[in-house]
Formats: structure tokens, C-alpha cells, sequence
């Protein structure tokens, strides 16, 4: 039996908090005198077997210990957070876990994470909080009541196995990454959940679901958890601008409506900016994202951002703001034309009163 002797767990929780974030006005922030605030900048090593370039590295900051309710009782987690020049806020809580705790006693903590509650309610204080200290730095901000969460089980030390594929015949890792402690799953269950694993040496190895991930890592660098949860920012993202253009479309159906039978309407001329400013401002957020990571090479790290964004179903998600920016696009042309038919009818009728009035003045002068 393997027995796990040095790990922890991570434990996400992801925030949209503004339409952008100046960096450079945060550095300028968080120079001045603060407490307990550690400043420095992400950056992923660059070794042969990875070669990554971000395009906006996001600032991270050590928030201290703070403690929380878990497993019934007060533990220290360690704190910190990111901030993404895309409104994006990340907040992370790294647990230790106790040497030679059992599979089984995992698992159950992995169930008793998917119903806590408290975890949620400290990363909101502590983005509010952060939120308020950096408020010059943001562009539109605005305060979403939906999240993000994600536990990574991060392993650094594992007795038992020689390459970290054994895991799999000595236990149940399915269990552990959907949060199953009432019962035992089918072949085909596993097999779907297990899908995305991911090994580099026989000494590491990833296992990355919609919900959780299992990481193995002896040198005990973060890269791995950093590119998930680089992934799971863009799907905060989307998540954000899926909904803002669901509210958007729905405002402008319901001005059109009230704005149907009547001759002319000054509000369609201000929808169509409305509809257009829209899908300017979304094309550019799909173009941020896309930019923000660039990759060269088929390496290690690549392939785990991009299973990150399949098992997100990241693209899914793209697809869908795109078709609805085409809806967007398609509302403000027929706005637009709606305007230029009201435009023209009223041009016509002017040019028929002009000429009555032509006829009416020529008429009184041949009477007098």
C-alpha cells in the first residue's frame, strides 16, 4: 500500500472583479507601506522540457496564514492571490497534508471540500479586501456573485511506487478526483475520469478533471497547478462574458419591443451604438485571451494547459459567445436598418411637404 509522505492541497477560488486590471497601477499600489503583503511577479521556469511566454504575467501576492474550519477543526492554510490584467482575482489556499494519511481518509476530504462553504466565504472577504486596496488600478470594476473552484491534490512525496502510473493499481484515483465516498464507480466511470492523465517521467505524472486534478511533482514546483489554474481564469472569463451578453441581448429585446410600433424611435439609433460597442468589446477579450499564452514547442506544460482547456471545455464556451456576438452583430444591422428606413421615410415626407408648400405658395400668388 502507497502511504503519501509529503503533500498538500490546493484549494482555488476564482473571482471576476473588473473589465481590466492596470498592473503597473497596482506595483505603484502595493509599493506603498502594507502589512503583511508580500509583492512579487509569476514567472514559470524555463527548463528543455517546457518554453512558455505570457504575455501579462499576473501579479501574486503572499497573503499570510489564516486560519479556517477544516475537517471539523482549525488548521492553518497558507494564502495567496493573483491578479490577472483581465478583472480576474484568483485566491488559493494551500493545506498540508498529514504524513501517512490513508487513501480512504482522502477521499473523504476531497467530499467534505465539495460541500464546504466556509473556504468560500474567506477567499470572498479576502477578494473584497483586495478588491478595496487596489480599486485605482481598475477599469469598470463590478461585483459578480459567481466563482470558480478547483482542488488540485498536489503530491511531493509518495512511498510504494517506483513510476507514478503504479497509483493506479493500488488505488482508487477516480474516487479521489470526483469527490466519491459512498460508492464505488464503474470501469467506464474511471475510465472517463481518467482520461486526461498526463506524465512526463515515470517520477510525475497529472490527472486534470472539470472539478479537481491530482498532481505528482517531487521537486515540488507549483508550474503544473499554475498552468491549471491559468486555464481556469480564462474559464472565470467566459463564464463572465457569457452571461454579461445573455443580460446585454435580453435589454435589447426588450427595447426593441417597447420601441415596436412606433413611427420613430431616437433609442434604436442608441441600441445599434449599444449592440456594436458589444461585440467590439468582446472580439477584443476573445483576442486577449488567445494572446495571452503562447506556447513554442510541443512541450510539457503546453499540453497541460490545452487538456486544462478541453476538460473546461473552454472552446465549447468560445464557440458560444461567438455565435451570440453573432447574434449581436446581426441585431445591430437591423437596427441600423430600422434607422435608415425611418431616415428615409421622414426625408420623403419633408420632400412632400417642401413641395405642397411650393404649390400652396404658387397658388396663393396666381390668386392675388
Amino acid at each position: 500500500m502507497i502511504e503519501i509522505k509529503k503533500g498538500s492541497i490546493l484549494i482555488y477560488r476564482v473571482f471576476d472583479v473588473a473589465e481590466e486590471v492596470n498592473l503597473h497601477r497596482v506595483e505603484e499600489l502595493l509599493s506603498e507601506p502594507l502589512t503583511g503583503t508580500i509583492r512579487s511577479r509569476l514567472r514559470f521556469t524555463l527548463t528543455p522540457r517546457q518554453t512558455i511566454i505570457m504575455r501579462n504575467a499576473p501579479i501574486t501576492l503572499g497573503l499570510g496564514e489564516s486560519d479556517i474550519i477544516f475537517q471539523n477543526k482549525p488548521v492553518k492554510a497558507e494564502v495567496s492571490a493573483k491578479i490577472w490584467d483581465y478583472g480576474v482575482i484568483s485566491i488559493l489556499f494551500q493545506i498540508p497534508i498529514p504524513e501517512n494519511t490513508s487513501w480512504e481518509k482522502l477521499i473523504d476530504i476531497s467530499a467534505q471540500l465539495e460541500q464546504d462553504t466556509l473556504i468560500d466565504e474567506s477567499a470572498k472577504y479576502r477578494t473584497q479586501e483586495l478588491t478595496n486596496l487596489i480599486n485605482p488600478a481598475l477599469r469598470e470594476p463590478h461585483h459578480w456573485h459567481e466563482f470558480e473552484d478547483y482542488n488540485i491534490f498536489f503530491f511531493e512525496e509518495i512511498d510504494g511506487i517506483n513510476d507514478c502510473k503504479e497509483i493506479f493499481d493500488q488505488v482508487d484515483v477516480a474516487r479521489l478526483i470526483v469527490a466519491e465516498n459512498t460508492a464505488e464507480l464503474s470501469d467506464r466511470a474511471k475510465k472517463s475520469i481518467l482520461v486526461s492523465t498526463l506524465q512526463y517521467s515515470k517520477n510525475d505524472l497529472a490527472v486534470i478533471d472539470w472539478n479537481s486534478a491530482l498532481v505528482i511533482e517531487p521537486s515540488g514546483k507549483k508550474e503544473v497547478p499554475e498552468a491549471i489554474e491559468f486555464a481556469l481564469t480564462h474559464l472565470m472569463e467566459m463564464r463572465y462574458y457569457d452571461s454579461l451578453i445573455d443580460q446585454k441581448l435580453t435589454m435589447l429585446y426588450d427595447s426593441i419591443e417597447e420601441s415596436r410600433g412606433k413611427f420613430f424611435n431616437n433609442r434604436f439609433s442608441l441600441l445599434s451604438r449599444e449592440a456594436s460597442a458589444r461585440y467590439i468589446e468582446f472580439s477584443e477579450f476573445i483576442e486577449r485571451v488567445d494572446n495571452s499564452f503562447k506556447v513554442v514547442g510541443d512541450f510539457y506544460l503546453a499540453k497541460i494547459f490545452r487538456v486544462s482547456n478541453e476538460e473546461f471545455r473552454i472552446p465549447e464556451w468560445e464557440g458560444n459567445i461567438m455565435r451570440k456576438m453573432g447574434l449581436l452583430a446581426n441585431l445591430s444591422a437591423l437596427l441600423q436598418g430600422e434607422i435608415n428606413v425611418n431616415r428615409s421615410l421622414w426625408l420623403e415626407i419633408t420632400i412632400v411637404v417642401l413641395i405642397l408648400f411650393e404649390l400652396i405658395t404658387t397658388f396663393a400668388k396666381l390668386a392675388s
